[in-house]
């Protein structure tokens, strides 16, 4: 089973995120700048414009060098398609998210060409 999957927007080839991988959703309500609160009745208003969600992505302790700099590849990207379940419909979907900082610990380095990483996470956030 294939927990969540990332590809570039411009590319037709998936890349299986390792597994066991925790997603921590959150769906964001964007107001417009005519939400506000009324002075007279102290009522709030609101003005909802859009729904965007996010992902905090958190991969295991253990993933090497060549994984990580895949993700990295396409999650550095200044977009990419995160394949994944959706907290507001119960079910998998595809929508575009970019991503602002990765910072990967490096637990140990066996060579120049291998080395491990400590668990880490990075925030996916919708287009």
């Amino acid at each position: 089973m294939v927990a969540a999957k990332i590809k570039r927007k411009s590319d037709s080839t998936w890349l299986d995120l390792p597994t066991p991988v925790v997603m921590t959703p959150a769906v964001n309500a964007l107001d417009s700048s005519k939400s506000g609160r009324d002075n007279n009745t102290g009522a709030m208003f609101r003005d909802k414009i859009a729904e965007k969600q996010s992902y905090i992505v958190t991969f295991p302790f253990g993933l090497n060098n060549t994984q990580v700099a895949k993700i990295l590849q396409i999650v550095m990207e200044s977009e990419f398609n995160l394949y994944c379940p959706n907290p507001k419909t119960g079910t998998y979907d595809t929508k575009t998210f970019y991503t602002a900082t990765v910072t990967p610990d490096i637990h140990h380095i066996e060579s120049e060409n291998l080395w491990y990483y400590n668990e880490f996470s990075f925030e996916a956030v919708e287009m």
